[in-house]
């Protein structure tokens, strides 16, 4: 069986079950481990598997985002151990963005508990969630993006966003995510590209932040490479093997471990 025919099979044994493993696949097919593992990089190339330990998983296409009040409900403590990883890199004066996201409104919350930057940083966003926090609990300076307001995020998108973004001279950035593999960060959402891409050219430092249950799944729309950003602050669940292919491809990943009680 050439490659082609031993990949048209793995997808097959992905469609039907949505993840198998390395020893299954070389049992079905007769190859070696091997063997089995390069058919799926191979797969994990061509943007269909992510690996796993131990195999791979079909890759979860985005077409829509889940409403801001549905991600507040969702991985509450490891955005809680995100957002103190990324609070203890901010310094006091620093001027520094906050994508939208439930993730950076973590962030936005340390911030308000830490006396040395909840009155001394400049802060720029296009999320009213983060901005109204910050506004109701800080005493820092505070910028607002505007642009065209994305209801169900809470936020403002498109070229407007980003045009006011590009005019600034920021220290660090934080971006949020619903979706990202090995290789980029992606949106299903167009009027979101622009607007990311503004704030990484904006800043010294720009670091995703975004827990680990968002690996692997993919948007329609690619909008910055892993490798074009200063580190990931994401946590432990993320799997071993996308832990080791990030940090060969020579990504800072800081992992956080989610504690309960946080």
């Amino acid at each position: 069986m050439i490659p082609a025919e031993r990949q048209q099979f793995i997808r097959a044994a992905l469609d039907a079950k949505g993840m198998v493993s390395f020893a299954d696949i070389a049992e079905q097919l007769g190859v070696s481990h091997m063997t089995a593992r390069r058919d799926m990089q191979e797969l994990e190339k061509q943007g269909y598997v992510t690996l796993v330990s131990g195999g791979a998983q079909k890759v979860e296409r985005i077409a829509a985002e889940p409403s801001h009040a549905e991600k507040r409900r969702l991985q509450y403590l490891e955005k809680t151990a995100i957002a103190q990883k990324a609070v203890s890199l901010i310094t006091p004066g620093a001027a520094v963005y906050f994508d939208a996201g439930t993730t950076c409104l973590a962030i936005a919350e340390a911030v308000a508990r830490r006396n040395d930057l909840r009155d001394s940083i400049l802060v720029v966003t296009n999320d009213f969630t983060v901005s109204t926090h910050l506004m109701l609990h800080t005493n820092c300076r505070l910028y607002h993006t505007g642009g065209e307001v994305l209801r169900s995020n809470q936020s403002c998108v498109g070229e407007t966003t980003a045009s006011m973004i590009s005019r600034l001279n920021l220290d660090l950035a934080f971006l949020s995510t619903s979706s990202w593999n090995a290789d980029w960060i992606s949106t299903p959402t167009e009027s979101k590209i622009a607007v990311k891409i503004a704030a990484v050219r904006a800043s010294r430092r720009a670091l995703l932040v975004s827990d680990s249950t968002k690996y692997g799944k993919l948007g329609f729309f690619n909008i910055i490479k892993l490798q074009e950003l200063d580190g990931i602050i994401t946590d432990t669940g993320l799997p071993q093997s996308a832990q080791e292919q990030l940090v060969r491809s020579g990504i800072n990943l800081m992992l956080v471990e989610p504690q309960a009680g946080l």
